[in-house]
């Protein structure tokens, strides 16, 4: 049913944009993708959604959809507050990035063995570079536990050297100016002192009052119906816990779209958004390159002639997230929802972006 909803959708869409040029083609298109995203979310059965297109460096559409706590009707916001998940690895990326410009090979190494810096790391012979892809043994295989062992890598002496929490709050929120996110949900419970101790009293006044306006996380039954749940986990790691909004992601592309040198330099951009590649042994003797869906903390698709860059969250039953990037045509699309409707059956952890029906119309219009 759902898929047979979605054809209707983009057949729909495809002769509804066809024979439009230019600019009106393109406001047309926006305002197509906003006319049918609320039907695609209600179909689902998702309480609450946000999300935002950007292009050259500008916010130009902004979408809202239902309600971030249905109880009290409070209807989301492009500031509404919701936890990530994975997408927080994206912003791994970015911080091992700022590491690979800031220092010299000698001292940081993505290439090195990650067991010279983790020693715990449970599969011996393997890089920095290939736990940032997720392609541990050379393979491609999405798991968030392997890539969260990555948090030591960023608090150790050749990094950062300081508490990824610190870290991620340093180099990713206060240079970008991101006001409304916060490094882990735990910072408003009672186990958080720990968290709470690496900041400054502002800093933990601030973040608390962005996790009050928290997105209530739901679960959707297979009839598409939602009940409150809870959020399973609260912490943060390099894999997953980062709440943030759909204004503050826009924050966070339109700095790294402009290319200008901050955070990242150029050459470390194209690395973190191209396809990762490795050399490994055939039975014969020699090797083969295999190249993986994924950069540096980021997937990277092929579609119709253009690269996709992309990352998602899912925490199953409470929250999910996607980020769609064209970088040839400086265009992003950005999602947030309190329940798993934007990631839940999609197989976007076997990097098949395409399989969303969100980014199905999302393509069609913009490609």
């Amino acid at each position: 049913m759902k898929y047979r909803f979605l054809s209707v959708i983009v057949a729909i869409v495809g002769f509804l944009a066809a024979g439009r040029q230019g600019a009106a083609q393109q406001n047309f298109a926006l305002d197509i993708f906003e006319r049918y995203l609320e039907p695609l979310a209600q179909h689902i059965g998702m309480p609450g959604l946000s999300a935002a297109i950007v292009q050259n460096g500008v916010v130009v559409r902004r979408y809202n959809i239902g309600y971030a706590d249905v109880d009290k009707k409070v209807p989301t916001r492009s500031d509404t507050p919701y936890p990530i998940g994975g997408i927080t690895q994206a912003m791994t990326g970015v911080l091992h990035g700022v590491c690979i410009d800031r220092f010299t090979t000698s001292v940081f190494d993505i290439d090195r063995d990650i067991r010279l810096l983790v020693p715990t790391f449970p599969v011996p012979q393997t890089s920095v570079r290939q736990v940032l892809s997720h392609s541990t043994d050379g393979r491609f295989k999405y798991d968030p536990r392997l890539f969260a062992l990555l948090t030591p890598v960023i608090e150790s002496p050749q990094c950062l050297n300081k508490q990824f929490r610190q870290a991620m709050a340093a180099e990713v929120l206060e240079r970008m100016v991101m006001t409304r996110s916060v490094p882990g949900m735990d910072i408003n419970r009672p186990e958080g002192e720990p968290a709470r101790a690496l900041f400054d009293g502002a800093s933990v006044g601030r973040y608390r009052a962005v996790l009050n306006e928290l997105a209530v996380p739901y679960k959707i039954d297979i009839r598409g119906r939602a009940s409150r749940s809870e959020y399973p986990s609260y912490g943060l790691d390099a894999a997953t816990g980062m709440v943030s909004t759909v204004d503050d992601l826009a924050k966070f592309e339109i700095q790294l779209d402009s290319d200008d040198g901050h955070p990242l330099s150029s050459s470390t951009l194209r690395q973190m958004w191209s396809n990762q590649a490795f050399n490994l042994p055939t039975t014969g003797g020699g090797t083969v390159r295999v190249v993986m869906p994924t950069g540096l903390g980021w997937f990277v698709t092929r579609d119709s002639g253009l690269d996709l860059v992309w990352t998602f969250g899912h925490i199953p039953d409470a929250a999910s997230a996607l980020i769609v990037k064209m970088p040839q045509k400086k265009l992003t699309l950005i999602m947030l929802a309190n329940s798993g409707g934007l990631a839940n059956g999609y197989d976007l952890e076997n990097a098949n972006v395409t399989s969303s029906p969100f980014v199905k119309v999302f393509l069609r219009l913009f490609i």
